[in-house]
């Protein structure tokens, strides 16, 4: 098994637990930065096959060629979340990167964000996208959050187990919580066992009702695995799938996991 045996069986116990108490542990999957049709797309798209767990493909509006569109619409099982506008950098020099940072114009924020939207509904069918906002790099600026709901998405995802269901009124977080890629470096097998590790704490949060209920979000970027990657990623998948405890959800359905029993806040839209 890929990473080390004892990170697998303390993710195994827990699920374990989970299926003593008779309860059910959601899992979603977000892959990032999809643009082109490629090779490791493909490996992508055939993983998803093979497992059958419902993928949810951050795609970047401004980059996606038409080939992708194309691959996408011969596939099941897959949505595309629309990844920002063109995934560039518009931090200040010395501060972490994003693509819509405090320090652009809200206005300017808001019209990538919507010409990106045109984009991906002029290439992909409605069927095929989700309307769920994904920053790149995970983060932006807070105070766009209200105005992503008056453009009609139903949810954000960034990266952190989220506090709370609303990220601002009609619109939920959507988080993931799991990454094994290290950016930093080239040693994916601790950064993928930190990650089985991460997926513990928060499902034994959970169970214990520290951690408010969510999805357990598992992110991948296809066009940065190599093969050890590559098998974690399946592996995952698998023992996640094949647990009675375990459960991967389609993103829509993600969404009503841990939503509050009363109706959704109002939209406050502005005149």
């Amino acid at each position: 098994m890929t990473g080390r045996p004892a990170a697998w069986a303390e993710l195994t116990a827990e699920l374990d637990l989970w299926a003593a108490e008779g309860r059910q542990a959601y899992f979603w999957w977000r892959d990032d930065d999809a643009a082109k049709a490629s090779p490791a797309l493909d490996r992508l798209l055939e993983l998803q096959t093979g497992t059958g767990a419902p993928l949810a493909l951050a795609v970047i509006p401004a980059l996606a060629e038409i080939r992708l569109a194309e691959r996408l619409t011969l596939q099941s099982g897959i949505v595309a979340l629309q990844h920002g506008y063109a995934h560039h950098n518009h931090a200040m020099a010395g501060e972490k990167k994003s693509e819509f940072p405090a320090n652009r114009p809200l206005q300017a924020r808001l019209s990538d964000i919507q010409q990106g939207q045109q984009l991906l509904a002029a290439k992909l069918p409605p069927q095929f996208r989700q309307p769920v906002f994904v920053p790149p790099w995970n983060r932006m600026a807070p105070d766009m959050l209200p105005d992503l709901a008056e453009m009609g998405f139903s949810a954000v995802s960034a990266f952190k187990p989220r506090g709370a269901y609303w990220a601002a009124p009609g619109l939920a977080w959507l988080n993931t919580q799991l990454d094994p890629i290290d950016w930093h470096g080239n040693d994916h097998p601790v950064t993928a066992v930190a990650s089985l590790k991460a997926a513990v704490a928060l499902l034994h949060g959970m169970r214990g009702g520290v951690n408010p209920l969510q999805p357990v979000g598992f992110l991948t970027h296809h066009l940065r695995h190599d093969a050890f990657l590559w098998d974690f990623v399946g592996t995952f998948i698998a023992a996640v799938a094949t647990h009675p405890a375990g459960r991967w959800l389609d993103t829509a359905t993600a969404l009503t996991i841990g939503r509050p029993a009363e109706s959704a806040p109002p939209v406050t839209r502005t005149s």
